[in-house]
């Protein structure tokens, strides 16, 4: 099965419920949310989350566990001088997905800044270990990076480092399509791009995917996103990971950029499964008039 989906905003004053409508809207299956905006640690509280609501109404089209979270930019877990902060933050973070049973929270997992790479690797193993001790169900996924700046985790190498060194089956990979273009790994090539996944043993890793087209050319370390078929890698090339079977059933998630200040997402939606946009306006009418909703 296809799950396809896309960032959404989640804000007052129904936060849950209306970031639910806005991907049913969009044709989704499922979605990705900040429990607040991305570059506070601010939070709302999980009573005025409607999830109740949504409970009722809607979890039967889109599913808890098919409703993901991204940890706020500003946590570095992977530098001795802030881990702490940000080891307490994911602690509570991952207490607040528990209550709608969200099941993967997506991690930069941060920047060297000062210290040595293998230092702040070892920095990153401690702090997901010492969050993993402290709470439960949900899957840690560790986002691939463009390797702008000192960012730690823009190889496989360096993700499977830290995975290896946990062994733990709530440590993951999420795979962003931008970021390994802009690291250096030729997507284009998409055979032996998935070749080397097997053979490194990574495969098995992977359990979200943020599909991004780049701005930037192979190599960049730019991490600039583009809408689809925008940009250097292209349309083709993303489909493929759409519709490769290897990847039924694992969350993907559009992080394109808006247009003229408007979500694109429900053409997108559209584009990628090969659907013009009334029919996919007609079958949600279909499925919401099924649920009495709305």
């Amino acid at each position: 099965m296809i799950k396809l989906g896309s960032h959404i905003s989640f804000k007052k004053p129904n936060y849950l419920l209306d970031a639910i409508k806005e991907s049913i809207d969009n044709s989704a299956n499922c979605m990705m949310i900040y429990l607040g905006a991305p570059q506070t640690t601010l939070r709302a509280k999980v009573e005025d989350y409607h999830y109740e609501e949504y409970l009722k109404d809607y979890s039967n089209i889109i599913k808890a566990e098919d409703i993901l979270v991204h940890a706020p930019y500003i946590v570095n877990p992977a530098s001795p001088l802030k881990y702490k902060f940000a080891t307490n933050f994911l602690i509570e973070e991952i207490k607040r997905m528990n209550y709608i049973k969200a099941k993967y929270l997506v991690l930069h997992p941060g920047s060297s800044t000062e210290f040595s790479r293998k230092e702040s690797l070892d920095c990153l193993i401690n702090s997901l270990k010492e969050i993993l001790n402290k709470t439960e169900d949900v899957v840690i996924c560790l986002e691939t990076m463009a390797g702008k700046g000192s960012q730690v985790c823009s190889s496989f190498e360096e993700l499977l480092y830290v995975i290896n060194n946990i062994k733990s089956d709530r440590v993951a990979i999420c795979l962003d399509t931008c970021h390994v273009w802009d690291a250096g790994y030729n997507i284009k090539n998409y055979e032996e791009f998935k070749t080397m996944l097997k053979n490194k043993d990574i495969l098995k890793h992977i359990k979200v995917i943020h599909l991004n087209d780049s701005l930037n050319d192979i190599r960049s370390k730019k991490d600039r996103h583009a809408n689809l078929d925008k940009g250097y890698i292209g349309l083709e090339t993303l489909k493929k990971f759409v519709y490769d079977q290897d990847f039924d059933n694992i969350p993907i998630i559009l992080e394109t950029p808006y247009i003229d200040n408007k979500p694109p997402y429900k053409k997108e939606i559209a584009i990628l499964l090969n659907k013009n946009l009334d029919d996919l306006e007609e079958n949600q009418k279909l499925v919401l008039k099924k649920n009495e909703v709305w």
